[in-house]
């Protein structure tokens, strides 16, 4: 009989493994993602902690073994390319900020000396000092995660000479950085040119200016200015639901502070994160919140158990976050009926037709506002017009389109329904549902090899089985 999930087994591993992975691409495929975003794969602490041990494989202890948990090396390499069969990117996890927690520096390899990491041992207390940030320790009183003294030159070779050997040995295709901002600029700048594949780095807070300028050393970013916005408007309750102005402006930031955001990460939660399900349950709100994360500007990244529903544990005070937010995936039965799972398959499908359509003119296009209001946002980008609601409107709203218009006739990707413009170009929206409107007279399929048309799907090993 199946031992019901308990905190202690949440925080432990749970069995999931590279060959149990790769018997699941399919899954991965029908659902039309074309990248996974995978664990670290460094063996990490089997030390007990208050938090369980190393599951999720942000606490290593040996950067050169690999983390006997998930599977041996021809697994991994196994693994890869039954991916790249199925034309999958993989982007692996890594950290270069930290290890595990243990009581002795001589525990770690190659990271054995006190010299190789920031002395005295400090804990971030303030978030807003940057050298605290950088040369300060993340964890708790009791359970410290020894910072690594990344302005020494062992330290900073020893992650070099890694980072290029592990691309090359088992071909992945991209990095996310862990604790990005915890670590000096200057030492991704070699890092990433010496992984040599797409980087995007990880920037955890609020600030977009502050988040934005981490987009000079490396690819993209992971958006989360906007993941915080889209949570506070695209949920059930009344009153802490915000308009979708905030939305709007945040696009004006990111033209201010970005690079390119087409290039950055964006997202409605994560392993770090609420489960977004757990704040909101109605169809069409997710409906809408997962139309705009797929048409939007950026690379979408979605989370293992979203297209579940899962939302956490109801019976938890802080169940919507870690650890409850990392149920394992299997318990889903990888049921493909799921309407979440089939709406995704739906959207990508969408995003595939774009791509084969205008080639990379939608992806690499930045989003236009149209029309905004209280609940409804319409932006174009490319060819495309995407209408958002956060909540039902009792009134019919009317879209301006100039006297350029490509056409008069507008197709829903979502229902195939036709939106004809009036004599005063003009197109009446009369519902919350998202729309996706392409002009009938649309060109003829030309082929794209363009990095932004990714879309990733997130798998944590000690869950997928």
């Amino acid at each position: 009989m199946e031992q019901p999930i308990t905190e202690y087994s949440m925080r432990h591993y749970c069995g999931g493994t590279y060959r149990g992975a790769i018997d699941q691409l399919d899954y991965v495929v029908e659902m039309g993602f074309n990248a996974i975003w995978i664990s670290p794969i460094p063996s990490n602490t089997d030390i007990e902690t208050i938090y369980g041990v190393g599951w999720h494989g942000y606490w290593q202890d040996n950067i050169y073994q690999l983390n006997k948990y998930f599977g041996q090396e021809q697994d991994l390499i196994n693994f890869i390319d039954e991916a790249h069969k199925r034309d999958i990117w993989i982007m692996l996890d890594v950290v270069a900020n930290h290890v595990g927690p243990n009581v002795t520096n001589n525990y770690y390899v190659p990271f054995n000396e006190s010299e190789y990491f920031h002395q005295p041992l400090c804990l971030i207390k303030d978030y807003s000092n940057q050298t605290e940030v950088e040369f300060c320790s993340l964890g708790s009183e009791r359970s410290v995660l020894p910072d690594l003294n990344t302005e020494h030159d062992f330290v900073v070779s020893s992650f070099l000479s890694w980072i290029n050997e592990t691309i090359m040995k088992y071909k992945f295709d991209a990095i996310r950085i862990d604790t990005f901002r915890h670590v000096r600029k200057s030492f991704w700048k070699d890092y990433n040119r010496y992984s040599g594949v797409y980087s995007l780095g990880e920037v955890a807070t609020s600030d977009t200016s502050y988040v934005g300028s981490y987009q000079n050393v490396a690819d993209g970013i992971l958006h989360y200015p906007l993941y915080f916005l889209l949570n506070q408007v695209f949920q059930d309750n009344d009153q802490s639901r915000r308009s979708m102005f905030v939305i709007e402006n945040q696009v004006q930031e990111n033209e201010k502070y970005f690079n390119d955001t087409t290039l950055c990460g964006i997202f409605l939660d994560n392993h770090d994160q609420d489960r977004f399900l757990n704040h909101t349950q109605n169809s069409v709100r997710i409906q809408n919140a997962l139309v705009y994360l797929m048409f939007s500007d950026g690379i979408p990244i979605v989370y293992m158990g979203t297209e579940q529903n899962f939302t956490g544990n109801p019976n938890e005070k802080y169940g919507a976050t870690d650890p409850w937010n990392r149920e394992p995936l299997w318990k889903s039965g990888y049921n493909r009926s799921m309407w979440i799972y089939t709406y995704l398959a739906k959207l990508n499908q969408i995003r595939s037709l774009l791509k084969e359509q205008y080639n990379e003119e939608f992806f690499i296009s930045h989003q236009q506002t149209m029309l905004i209001d209280n609940d409804t946002y319409v932006y174009k980008k490319g060819s495309l017009v995407i209408v958002v609601s956060n909540q039902s409107f009792n009134r019919t709203k009317k879209l301006s389109f100039d006297s350029t218009v490509v056409s008069n006739r507008w197709k829903d990707l979502l229902d195939n329904k036709i939106y004809e413009i009036d004599n005063n170009n003009e197109l009446e929206i009369d519902s919350w549902q998202p729309k996706l409107l392409l002009p009938v007279s649309s060109s003829a399929p030309i082929l794209s090899s363009c990095l932004a048309v990714l879309s990733f799907f997130i798998i944590i090993f000690f869950q997928y089985e």
